[in-house]
C-alpha cells in the first residue's frame, strides 16, 4: 500500500516538473529574439536578463532562510508560481525598456528560486528525484517546440502566455501533495554562516559557478548563433525539442551513472563534454551539424543539473539541505547566469554569437580545472547532521 502510494505521489510529482518546466521552455528560447524584436541592442538583452538573474540571487537567499524555517513549505512554492505567473503577463505589456527590466526582475525574483526550493521539497520525499527531474527536461522540451511553432506563425508574445499559464498548473498540482518532514529542534539552529563555514559546500559551489551559469545563458543566445547559421526562429523550437529532449533519458540514466563511477567523477567528464561542446559552437557550424548534435546537451547539461543538486544534497546535513540548494541556485548558479549572460550580450555586440561561445568554453575550462584542482571528484562519503 505505502509503494503505491509512493509511486502515485510520485507521478504527480513527475506531472508537476513537467509544467513547472514549460516556463522556461518557453521564455529562454526565444527571449533574445524577443527583446530584439521589440528594439533592445544585444546589450541591454545582457543587461535585461542579469538584472532578472540578479533578482533571483537576492530573493533566493531570502526565500531559502524563509523556506528552512516554515512548516508550510509548498504553500510558500504555489504563491511563488502564482506571483511569477502574473508578473509574466505584465511583462508583455510594456515596450520601454527601463519598465520591462523591472517586472522582468520582479518576475525573476519569483521564478528564479523556485525551482532549488521544489528540488529540496522533492528530494525530501521521494527517492526518485533524477526520473522526477527528468520529466521537467521533457516539459522544457515540449514548451519550447510549442512556442516555436507559435512564435513563428502568431508572434513571439506568445512566450508570456505559455509561461503563465504553465505556472498555474503548476500551482494546482502543488496543493495536492503534503509538506515534508519537519527537523523542528535542528531547523531553529540553521544559519547561513553555518552553510558558508562548510569548506568542501563553498569549494563546490566556487566549481558549480563556473560550470553551470552557461547552460542557462546558452537558452538566450543560442538562437543568435542558429540564426547565423542558416536557421529560422520555427528551427529554433525544434532544436531546443532535441536538444532538452535529450537530457531527459539522460537525467533517468543519471543514478546509474553514479552508481558505477560516483557522482564526483560524473561531474567532472560531463564537465568536460560542455568545454568541448561550447568550443564546437564558437567554430560557428551551420545549423545542420548545430542539430545533429543535439545529444551533446543531454550527455553534459542533462546530467549535471541532477547530479550537481545531489553532490550539493549529500554534502550537508538532512535539515540544512533545503538552504544548501538555495544557495547554490542563488550564488553557483544564478550569479554565473548573471556574468555568462552580461559578457554575452557584450561579446553579441561585438564579435558576434560565436564571440558568445568562445568566452563560454573558456569559463567551463576554469571550472572543469579548478574541479580537479580541488580534488571535488573524491567520494568523501554523506555529510552527517
Amino acid at each position: 500500500m505505502d509503494r503505491d502510494m509512493q509511486r502515485g505521489s510520485d507521478l504527480n510529482r513527475c506531472i508537476l516538473y513537467f509544467f513547472i518546466y514549460c516556463p522556461l521552455g518557453s521564455l529562454c528560447p526565444l527571449i533574445g529574439q524577443y527583446l530584439s524584436f521589440i528594439g533592445f541592442s544585444g546589450t541591454q538583452v545582457g543587461i535585461i536578463t542579469s538584472l532578472g538573474t540578479g533578482a533571483a540571487i537576492l530573493a533566493g537567499l531570502l526565500w531559502g532562510k524563509i523556506y528552512a524555517n516554515i512548516d508550510k513549505k509548498r504553500w510558500l512554492i504555489i504563491s511563488m508560481c502564482m506571483a511569477a505567473a502574473g508578473l509574466g503577463l505584465l511583462s508583455s505589456t510594456t515596450a520601454v525598456f527601463a519598465a520591462f527590466a523591472l517586472i522582468y526582475s520582479m518576475m525573476y525574483a519569483f521564478q528564479g528560486p523556485v525551482y532549488g526550493l521544489t528540488d529540496s521539497f522533492v528530494i525530501s520525499k521521494s527517492n526518485n528525484f533524477p526520473v522526477i527531474r527528468a520529466t521537467g527536461a521533457a516539459g522544457y522540451a515540449v514548451a519550447a517546440f510549442a512556442v516555436g511553432k507559435l512564435a513563428g506563425s502568431s508572434g513571439l508574445v506568445n512566450i508570456f502566455y505559455i509561461y503563465a499559464a504553465a505556472f498555474m498548473i503548476t500551482a494546482i498540482l502543488m496543493i495536492r501533495e503534503s509538506d515534508p518532514p519537519v527537523y523542528r529542534e535542528k531547523t531553529k539552529k540553521i544559519k547561513m554562516g553555518r552553510l558558508m563555514r562548510d569548506k568542501k559546500f563553498v569549494k563546490l559551489l566556487i566549481c558549480a559557478f563556473l560550470l553551470t551559469g552557461t547552460s542557462v545563458a546558452n537558452n538566450t543566445y543560442f538562437s543568435y548563433l542558429f540564426i547565423e547559421g542558416g536557421g529560422t526562429i520555427a528551427g529554433v523550437g525544434m532544436a531546443f525539442l532535441l536538444m532538452t529532449g535529450s537530457e531527459a533519458p539522460m537525467m533517468a540514466l543519471a543514478p546509474w551513472l553514479s552508481r558505477k563511477i560516483g557522482i564526483e567523477r560524473l561531474i567532472l567528464i560531463c564537465g568536460v563534454i560542455m568545454v568541448g561542446r561550447f568550443a564546437l559552437y564558437a567554430s560557428g557550424p551551420g545549423y545542420g551539424i548545430l542539430l545533429g548534435t543535439f545529444f551533446l546537451q543531454g550527455i553534459s547539461q542533462g546530467v549535471i543539473l541532477v547530479e550537481i543538486v545531489r553532490y550539493f544534497n549529500k554534502i550537508v546535513p538532512p535539515e540544512m539541505s533545503g538552504m544548501a540548494i538555495s544557495v547554490y541556485y542563488a550564488l553557483g548558479n544564478n550569479l554565473s547566469v548573471i556574468v555568462c549572460s552580461f559578457m554575452g550580450g557584450i561579446a553579441l555586440d561585438l564579435t558576434g554569437a560565436r564571440g558568445v561561445y568562445v568566452f563560454f568554453a573558456l569559463i567551463n575550462a576554469g571550472g572543469v580545472i579548478l574541479y580537479w584542482l580541488m580534488g571535488m571528484y573524491r567520494d568523501e562519503g554523506r555529510a552527517e547532521a
